[in-house]
């Protein structure tokens, strides 16, 4: 019999809900409240600082408030990002010592960002990894990942972009300008790539998540289960949802209830590795 593991869909949310969830699932899973956990979750219009950025460095702030574009943070670190209704975010959260899971960081990435590498070429998307933490069609991104952890369990999460609107995440954000090898600066859009821009329209969300979750099951070796919140983390989701909404969390680097939380940096081949612990 394989093992289970709980497929958690919460549908579209505010960045707040989003980003207090993750740290409720991974209290959980290090409080042993809940089993192992795919969570597929959907944004609101929204811009993600990594844990040690700062709006005013990486976002334009005036554009996001005038556009009803949401500024928050993440328990992770890694550079800032757009989300918005054409992305789909998935995260995995488990023990560390779980069947099937790799101690070693460059193979777990390896393995995790697989499943959506995986997910991908059923739909016909000739899709490879790059490490550390890039899905790549034609050189160009199509998704990323990252995670941290928290005593004997660990998040990680990345996104698929289904359909995306680059004009507005031009805007949104302050991109970091690199010029090319013929002093040139290269076009965003010959970066990034989306599914509906591979396949001629947007698939269904629907159809991805299935097809994400297959293929997780199938790389894992799992099943999963559709489950909802356990009542205590619906408990711990109420009291930390106005901390994520706050002030406080989105424009300070270091807050009252993560004041223990420290930033550890793994070198490897393919660059450092941030993962954040309590």
């Amino acid at each position: 019999m394989l093992p289970k593991w709980r497929l958690l869909d919460t549908g579209v949310q505010n960045a707040s809900y989003n980003m207090a969830l993750e740290k409720v699932l991974l209290t959980s899973c290090a409080k042993g409240i809940a089993s192992n956990t795919l969570h597929l979750l959907e944004f609101t219009p929204c811009v993600l600082l990594g844990y040690n950025q700062k709006p005013a460095d990486v976002v334009n702030e005036a554009f996001c408030r005038e556009n009803n574009i949401e500024i928050n943070r993440r328990i992770s670190g890694g550079g800032c990002i757009y989300m918005d209704s054409g992305t789909l975010g998935w995260e995995i959260t488990a023990k560390k010592n779980t069947k099937g899971i790799p101690g070693n960081l460059n193979e777990m990435y390896r393995l995790l960002c697989g499943g959506t590498v995986s997910a991908l070429k059923k739909f016909g998307i000739d899709a490879s990894y790059k490490p550390i933490n890039d899905v790549l069609v034609d050189g160009r991104k199509l998704s990323g990942a990252g995670g941290t952890e928290l005593d004997d369990s660990f998040i990680f999460h990345g996104s698929v972009l289904v359909d995306f609107d680059a004009d507005t995440m031009m805007k949104a954000l302050k991109l970091p300008v690199k010029k090319d090898e013929n002093n040139k600066i290269p076009d965003i859009k010959t970066q990034i790539v989306c599914m509906r821009e591979l396949l001629g329209a947007a698939p269904s969300m629907k159809d991805v998540k299935d097809r994400l979750a297959n293929a997780f099951a199938e790389i894992l070796g799992i099943e999963f289960e559709i489950g909802g919140l356990e009542s205590e983390e619906s408990n711990m989701l109420y009291n930390e949802v106005p901390l994520f909404a706050s002030k406080e969390w989105i424009y300070e680097k270091q807050l009252p209830d993560i004041k223990n939380m420290n930033v550890y940096e793994h070198k490897t081949g393919s660059g450092p590795v941030r993962i954040t612990a309590e």
